[in-house]
């Protein structure tokens, strides 16, 4: 089985777990860029996939196709250059003292960028490049580019905590936005190819104990009555 994380997620204890519980079931965890996310898990190049959206597009997802489950809400922050006037807040700003802050965007980062494939490229649907794994400097080289730019002063970057996180610069400083939707953060993936073993993994995901896995139950209601030590079924 195939997880496609994306920046910012840390998936080491739910995969540590899955080796725990499943040492004969393979599960391999490949990073990509949020952006074509549903397009890997539609093709099949991951089998299921961290997905994060801002809370007011957190619908949009077309449940008729995929399963998608919310596991927590990440609080928006902005990056600025380190003498800019955000760095006097001691915790966060709102949104209304940084409306006229000019914004610089990650995705249109890249339409700047021709380093990697000759020519700009817009990332508004399924990007180039979408099915490889990324790591290093490849991976969210949209927002490395935004925060290399806010620390000239060029402007600001609002993301998710996690991703600012494993961006951070001592030439920019990070603040939390109050007044902003927050990103809800999650796994998706497609309807027809549900199956026990995905199920088992969402069920760690969600801080589901090993007596209580799907696995566990079916072993146990297979014992017959009167068997072994333990072999009473759990309700």
């Amino acid at each position: 089985m195939i997880l496609g994380a994306i920046p910012g997620a840390t998936p080491d204890k739910w995969v540590a777990r899955w080796q725990q519980r499943y040492p004969n079931q393979p599960l391999t965890v490949q990073y990509f860029d949020e952006a074509g996310q549903l397009h890997r898990i539609r093709a099949g190049t991951v089998d299921l996939g961290y997905l994060r959206l801002v809370e007011d597009h957190a619908d949009d997802v077309d449940t008729d196709l995929f399963h998608r489950v919310w596991l927590y809400t990440e609080e928006p922050v902005i990056c600025a250059a380190a003498d800019h006037w955000i760095a006097a807040a001691e915790h966060s700003v709102s949104s209304e003292d940084i409306a006229d802050e000019p914004r610089l965007n990650p995705a249109d980062m890249l339409q700047w960028d021709t380093s990697a494939t000759g020519a700009g490229h817009s990332t508004a649907s399924a990007p180039p490049g979408v099915h490889t794994p990324l790591a290093g400097s490849a991976l969210a080289r949209g927002e490395r580019l935004a925060i290399e730019t806010a620390a000239t002063g060029a402007g600001v970057v609002v993301l998710p905590r996690s991703v600012a996180r494993i961006l951070s610069r001592k030439d920019i400083v990070t603040r939390r936005v109050d007044g902003l939707p927050g990103y809800r953060t999650g796994l998706a993936w497609l309807r027809e190819k549900d199956s026990d073993q995905v199920q088992e993994f969402i069920g760690i995901a969600r801080g589901r104990t090993a007596e209580s896995s799907r696995s566990s139950r079916a072993t146990t209601q297979k014992r017959p009555r009167g068997g072994a030590r333990g072999g009473s079924s759990r309700r």
